[in-house]
């Protein structure tokens, strides 16, 4: 009896790549021995079986871009020159972003009190909410145009 890869093994073969791990290189030889188990085969599929199916060719070249970016994301920060370095980085980049967090539920309060209290003053949220009118600058012509 011939071996099938069924829609079932296939979405599941896509999802075991979406969740690939990001310490594991993702190549098709990984992803088959990975597809085996799933499909209890007692060997890998081939790379032309799997890239056959359209969900696991689609899965594999998102994490493939997916990695590449973060791959990019990563060379362009900068390398701390000792670990007291990256230790300060990290505290002091954790102490921005507590402050942040701070200034934003602030805000949101704020936002929140104007909007209640706009209500109470008989506006609606929609009323609210509505986007800024679209003001232009009235343009300047010349005096042979205004004769």
């Amino acid at each position: 009896m011939p071996k099938t890869i069924t829609q079932q093994h296939e979405r599941k073969i896509a999802q075991m790549i979406r969740n690939w791990p990001e310490g594991h290189p993702l190549d098709w030889n990984a992803a088959c021995i990975g597809a085996q188990d799933i499909l209890g085969w007692g060997s890998p599929p081939t790379r032309q079986a799997l890239d056959k199916k359209v969900a696991i060719k689609v899965a594999y070249k998102a994490k493939k871009e997916q990695l590449k970016l973060e791959k990019q994301k990563l060379q362009g920060v900068s390398k701390p020159r000792s670990t007291l370095d990256a230790m300060k980085k990290i505290t002091r980049l954790q102490t921005e972003n507590d402050s942040l967090k701070a200034e934003l539920s602030k805000m949101a309060e704020m936002a929140n009190r104007l909007i209640y209290n706009a209500t109470l003053a008989g506006l609606s949220r929609e009323r609210l909410m509505a986007p800024l009118p679209n003001i232009r600058e009235p343009q300047k012509t010349s005096k042979k145009a205004r004769q």
